[in-house]
């Protein structure tokens, strides 16, 4: 059986918000153990010790009660602060309560790498603090950097000079604090967003002009920094803040009521141009369903917003958040990559992937269901 390790938890606190398995690699450094055996020297006890998985194949580290009750025990933490600091130990999907059981597995959410300017007295070149960024906590406002996904290495994007990045994101967190529904809204304005960006915007400046700017910080060609969520970030918090606004649900719901969802559509829209800069917007949109009509509908977000926006439910100010199926934005970047530069697809993701812009925080995140084997 492993020499449990004396307890001396302060010199390595976890973070707010960090993964439970980041944690767990950081503290091997002071110990001196392999995560493994730093782990069942911590789960020690009267109990049977089950760990399914390894560090290696699992960046997230679950645990079952019993090994949670250890793990308190062994920090000196309570276990609510604990559970306040680490989400992963909210779970409460493991079985085998009668031992204690830890397993090794993927994140159930977006996550990141903190900024390691912040983290600088926590972190090394090789073990970086990873944290689940919640709704707003992926960028660093203090450094001015966007705050990306890499296991092994802190990486970022420098925001200097993508000020109306860092506007949007002041604008975010204010969004996500006022409105309850805020994440759905944003959810739902990146699909509209993205609606828009697919169908290729010729008379687009603004976006242009960011990815140049984007691509000469990340050190990437053009191609690969289209499908990033950096990109059409401050159009997503526009929109999703007009998405919310209480004054406009309600002339939304007389128009349709007067007009028919078309026009409230059209008056959405010219509001949207307006507020992103984009005072074609509407004209486009509307050349382009005229082209494809049967298409325009199928791939219409905003149209089915605002049939829900004026159902029964709507009316009493309960705003439905259904994204149809063929407007979903693709979740994996080399999906959006291929829709965006199609042919070059494959080579856009590995310069992607080179420069760490995949993962981490996205208008809509999956969460992977928690498999234990």
């Amino acid at each position: 059986m492993p020499v449990q390790p004396p307890p001396a938890p302060a010199r390595v606190p976890p973070y707010a918000q960090e993964l439970t398995g980041s944690w767990m690699r950081r503290m091997t450094a002071h110990y001196g153990l392999p995560a493994q055996d730093l782990l069942r020297g911590i789960l020690a006890g009267p109990h049977r010790v089950r760990v399914t998985g390894t560090p290696g194949n699992g960046l997230e580290l679950f645990l079952n009660a019993p090994a949670r009750a250890e793990l308190a025990r062994f920090t000196g933490l309570s276990l609510a602060r604990l559970t306040g600091l680490l989400p992963s130990l909210a779970m409460h999907e493991l079985p085998w309560d009668d031992e204690v059981a830890a397993v090794w597995g993927a994140p159930r959410q977006a996550w990141l790498s903190a900024c390691p300017a912040c983290t600088s007295r926590a972190c090394s070149p090789d073990r970086p603090v990873l944290v689940y960024p919640g709704t707003a906590g992926h960028v660093c406002r203090r450094h001015q950097r966007w705050l990306l996904a890499r296991p092994g290495k802190p990486v970022s994007i420098p925001l200097q000079t993508l000020p109306e990045v860092l506007a949007a994101h002041r604008r975010h967190t204010t969004l996500m604090r006022m409105h309850p529904c805020a994440l759905n809204a944003m959810n739902l304005a990146a699909e509209m967003v993205w609606s828009w960006q697919v169908r290729g915007w010729r008379p687009e400046t603004v976006w242009q002009d960011r990815v140049r700017r984007l691509a000469t910080v990340t050190r990437c060609t053009p191609a690969a920094v289209t499908a990033h969520a950096l990109l059409s970030y401050p159009e997503t918090v526009a929109v999703a803040r007009l998405l919310v606004d209480g004054c406009w649900q309600q002339r939304l719901r007389e128009t349709v009521a007067s007009a028919g969802i078309p026009t409230a559509a059209g008056v959405f829209l010219q509001e949207v141009g307006r507020r992103i800069s984009r005072p074609w917007l509407v004209d486009w949109l509307s050349a382009h369903s005229r082209t494809s009509p049967r298409r325009a509908v199928q791939t219409d977000p905003l149209r089915q917003w605002l049939h829900e926006l004026t159902t029964a439910d709507g009316a009493t100010g309960e705003v439905g958040w259904t994204v149809l199926p063929s407007a979903l934005r693709p979740a994996e970047f080399i999906e959006r990559a291929g829709l965006l530069a199609p042919g070059r697809a494959r080579t856009v993701f590995e310069e992607a992937a080179a420069a760490s812009l995949l993962g981490g925080w996205e208008p809509a995140a999956p969460a992977p269901p928690l498999t234990v084997r």
